[in-house]
């Protein structure tokens, strides 16, 4: 009996230790089960003409490590990214660990957005705008550049204080502060002497405009969502 509780703590310890490296550990369109097949969501294409650079998108990953961190904060999600425009594509600015990245790389990375909306899990799929500071459509991609050319490595200890070294929500910490001169956006509750960053922080719609989700979609409130995501300066200020 000792050993089986040894085993399952440390089970729970890997868990919390690496589902944010990407929480991608299970294949997109792996059979599960036998006769369960895991569809990899997509979002409508008329959402991609509502995206603007620097906006923020959080997804809950596909397999059972990131169930372990959801389990500890208690909330819906458990990866982030920053999306950027290259050309006429959609990317991802992200950080994963090596042993989540399709081609091993550990750290700040670039994918493509529908690759990162694949990994996602129960059309828990989530865009919102930032709106807490000016011109954030330039400064955060040009933060997210920056931490994405030094080639930031993969924080696989989860301290907030290291920021030579970044976990997912880690990244979007440093850079929503350098952008917000130096005040920190996010929620954070602290846990057993650590410091969690919560992914409640970007339903503030003090802060973050909602632009598209994806449950809400696969339910039918698809129009609903994307009204209010035409975001002009009168919009902004009502928000703020």
């Amino acid at each position: 009996m000792k050993m089986k509780w040894s085993l399952l703590v440390g089970v729970l310890g890997l868990g919390l230790m690496t589902a944010c490296n990407g929480a991608d550990d299970s294949t997109s369109g792996t059979t599960v089960g036998g006769d369960n097949m895991f569809v990899p969501p997509t979002m409508p294409d008329s959402v991609y003409g509502q995206l603007k650079p620097g906006d923020i998108i959080i997804r809950k990953g596909n397999g059972p490590l990131s169930a372990h961190i959801m389990i500890n904060t208690k909330e819906e999600y458990s990866h982030c990214g920053i999306i950027v425009k290259e050309g006429d594509e959609w990317k991802v600015v992200h950080t994963i660990g090596g042993t989540a990245s399709e081609d091993a790389t550990d750290g700040v990375q670039l994918i493509d957005l529908k690759d990162f909306v694949g990994h996602g899990a129960d059309s828990m799929v989530f865009i919102c705008r930032p709106i807490f500071a000016d011109s954030l459509d330039i400064k955060i991609p040009e933060r997210a550049y920056h931490y994405l050319s030094l080639a930031v490595p993969f924080d696989h200890r989860f301290s907030l204080f290291t920021p030579e070294k970044l976990y997912c929500s880690e990244l979007l910490f440093y850079i929503f502060k350098e952008v917000n001169g130096g005040e920190n956006v996010f929620e954070v509750k602290k846990k057993h002497n650590s410091y969690m960053l919560m992914f409640s922080t970007f339903f503030d719609q003090e802060k973050f405009a909602p632009i598209f989700h994806l449950r809400d979609a696969n339910r039918g409130t698809f129009k609903q969502m994307i009204q209010p995501t035409v975001i002009d300066s009168t919009v902004v200020q009502d928000s703020l």
